[in-house]
């Protein structure tokens, strides 16, 4: 497996991402000007409750955009139900996800089995952090992929459960306030994305370095 990417570029990557980040904020902001949110937000109140939490939590787990089940979420319950409705289904998802990756590894052994074979169990709490932060991801890719690695459940449930539904504020908030933006809030959206790219890049070079420990020791071994 080829190794890590070098400093220089995830850093080239960090730039660009942070570049994507205030083009979808200015994107956001046209878009504010043309749809009628007001009105959106007062369809999405007889919306039935119970279809739109069961949806939220079925969609992701087949490839629909997370981020906008989650923004639904804002818009039909607000902030205070919001919240607690997201984080409930997350949890579901990754149960989920954990059940179905374990049931069928071959769908993703093959793709991975080199990684997981060079990973070292101190590094699952690293990559657990990594994949869940990694921007641009399939929320089901970085669902279904860490299971198959050896990811345990406990600290796949722990830092995806808590990484997610800390991502899902963002998307949460966005629905929930999405009738009274203004440029301050906009700019608090821009700083979430870069603060999730620069965790990302932190995490990275955990990761990296631990694999790289892990490397030298096994090679120190092998000529003892």
């Amino acid at each position: 497996m080829a190794d890590p990417p070098a400093p220089n570029a995830l850093s080239t990557r960090t730039a660009v991402l942070l570049l994507v980040a205030a083009a979808l904020c200015v994107a956001l902001a046209l878009t504010y000007r043309v749809i009628d949110i007001p009105a959106l937000h007062e369809r999405a109140k007889h919306l039935n409750g119970f279809v739109v939490f069961a949806l939220i939590t079925i969609l992701p787990l087949f490839g629909f955009p997370v981020s906008v089940a989650h923004a639904v979420a804002g818009l039909r319950f607000g902030l205070k139900l919001g919240f607690p409705l997201v984080a409930l289904s997350i949890v579901l998802q990754l149960l989920a996800s954990y059940a179905l990756a374990s049931a069928a590894p071959k769908f993703f052994g093959p793709k991975v089995e080199p990684l997981r074979r060079r990973l070292p169990q101190t590094a699952h709490t690293a990559l657990t952090q990594f994949t869940m932060l990694l921007p641009g991801v399939p929320y089901w890719a970085q669902n279904y992929v860490l299971p198959v690695v050896g990811v345990p459940l406990r600290t796949y449930l722990l830092w995806g459960g808590l990484i997610h539904i800390a991502r899902s504020a963002a998307s949460i908030v966005f629905g929930g306030l999405s009738d009274h933006l203004t440029p301050l809030r906009l700019g608090g959206f821009a700083l979430y994305a870069a603060t999730i790219t620069l965790a990302c890049a932190w995490t990275f070079r955990r990761l990296r370095a631990e694999i790289r420990a892990q490397a030298a020791q096994d090679q120190s071994s092998s000529t003892t």
